[in-house]
């Protein structure tokens, strides 16, 4: 796993760093080392992203990307497990370097060796940059917590356990069968 650099970088100079591996994330001037991805991570992250697609592309609503950085409007840079970018918003996705620069439809993370970073601090930093929709796939239990944007921070839309069927407020007329979805495969 990278070291975090105790010199301080501008998002400039971030943005200049070669491409991982080791994968980055970027917040308040340092580089966050993101841990190296289970099998069980990588194999959810997938089987969601691969439904995701397969629907968002038929229904013709914008794009799903997996592990593309986020330059968000406060200047963290985050790397989502997943993330949809409505056709509304598919400007957001810089012609040059392929990535997100501003605030995606909905980020995705699956927890992993840090699951409070992704339940309660990117979370945080999520809605105040106006994320408007959040889901958290807890890789231990096999289940979808969904999150939506209110007035005064994030509403659980929806917290969906393993073997249940998940239809998210985002994606109506979607649903996935989380019993087969994320049945590890290991």
């Amino acid at each position: 796993m990278a070291t975090v650099s105790t010199q301080r970088l501008t998002l400039e100079q971030f943005r200049a760093l070669p491409e991982g591996p080791p994968n980055v994330e970027f917040e308040e001037g340092e580089v966050i080392p993101v841990p190296s991805p289970t099998i069980r991570h990588q194999d959810i992250i997938l089987r969601l992203g691969y439904q995701l697609m397969r629907w968002v592309e038929e229904k013709k609503r914008g794009v799903i990307c997996m592990a593309v950085d986020v330059y968000l409007p406060d200047g963290r840079c985050f790397v989502p497990d997943l993330q949809f970018v409505s056709t509304d918003h598919l400007n957001l996705i810089n012609p040059d370097d392929q990535k997100v620069h501003g605030v995606p439809d909905l980020a995705m993370e699956v927890t992993s060796s840090e699951p409070e970073r992704d339940r309660l601090h990117k979370l945080h930093v999520y809605y105040d940059n106006g994320v408007p929709w959040y889901w958290i796939v807890d890789s231990e239990n096999l289940a979808i917590e969904e999150y939506r944007a209110g007035s005064e921070g994030y509403v659980r839309n929806a917290s969906v356990a393993a073997g249940q069927e998940f239809r998210p407020g985002l994606f109506p007329g979607l649903v996935i069968n989380l019993a087969v979805l994320l049945t590890p495969s290991t």
